[in-house]
């Protein structure tokens, strides 16, 4: 009786079989790619999230820089660089040179009060777009400096459109396709107002895209349609009214 019990105890704990094994395994392989698939999901929506991130924080540095360097054009200009402090030979829809005299009253060593040639007091800023390398950015070019005279300030620049106006200016943004306008521009009085040639100007609007293209294709797993950014920086020429400088 003893022997019989021991036998039945052993097959009762003799374990899985063969086709018990098999259902197992195969469960484990679908859930292992189930969650396989939805992890590389988010790490795509991640990387093109920060793709996203990097190149908006990028396009924002540049337009802090830029805005505080065209509000300050025109400050103490000598006689013979009078004007709004753009150069309008340098300065169209893509392009802005700028220039400024903050040493007019300095007496330190290297000054240049009647002249605007010490570092930073001429500055190009022009949108570069290189299809063959597929690259576009910012580029900053100081034109005294004998260091560093060319800064990238910011890459992944899809669209770049700098505007001229002799007034202040509501500016609702248009479509990011580069050559298109289709802004709406509105004074004060609600009427659309035209642009001025930057020798005139005393507001300039910069507008600037960040486009990202989908990933994956409809319907799959982890699709991301194209999206796009736009950024727009309006500046007041603070000296750019002033009568002398």
């Amino acid at each position: 009786m003893k022997k019989i019990d021991s036998q039945r105890r052993a097959k009762g704990e003799a374990g899985f079989s063969l086709l018990e094994l098999i259902i197992a395994m195969g469960l484990t392989v679908i859930v292992l790619g189930v969650s396989t698939a939805l992890l590389a999901s988010a790490v795509r929506v991640r990387a093109r999230e920060d793709r996203r991130s990097d190149a908006i924080a990028d396009v924002r540095r540049a337009l802090n820089t830029m805005t505080r360097e065209i509000s300050n054009a025109g400050y103490q200009l000598p006689a013979n660089r009078a004007g709004n402090g753009i150069v309008a030979a340098n300065s169209n829809s893509t392009s802005i040179r700028v220039v400024t005299n903050p040493d007019r009253f300095s007496t330190a060593p290297g000054a240049t009060p009647d002249y605007a040639s010490s570092q930073d007091e001429d500055v190009i800023y022009r949108w570069v777009d290189d299809p063959a390398s597929d690259q576009s950015y910012i580029l900053r070019y100081d034109v005294n400096s004998t260091i560093q005279r060319t800064t990238v300030l910011a890459n992944r620049i899809d669209s770049f459109i700098i505007r001229y106006y002799d007034r202040r200016v509501t500016y609702q943004a248009g479509t990011c396709q580069q050559g298109i306008n289709t802004a709406t521009v509105l004074n004060s009085a609600g009427a659309v107002q035209a642009e001025v040639p930057p020798a005139q100007a005393t507001y300039v609007v910069i507008a600037t895209c960040v486009q990202l293209p989908a990933v994956g294709t409809p319907g799959s797993e982890g699709y991301q349609p194209p999206s796009q950014t736009q950024l727009i920086s309006d500046v007041q020429m603070r000296n750019a009214a002033a009568t002398s400088y």
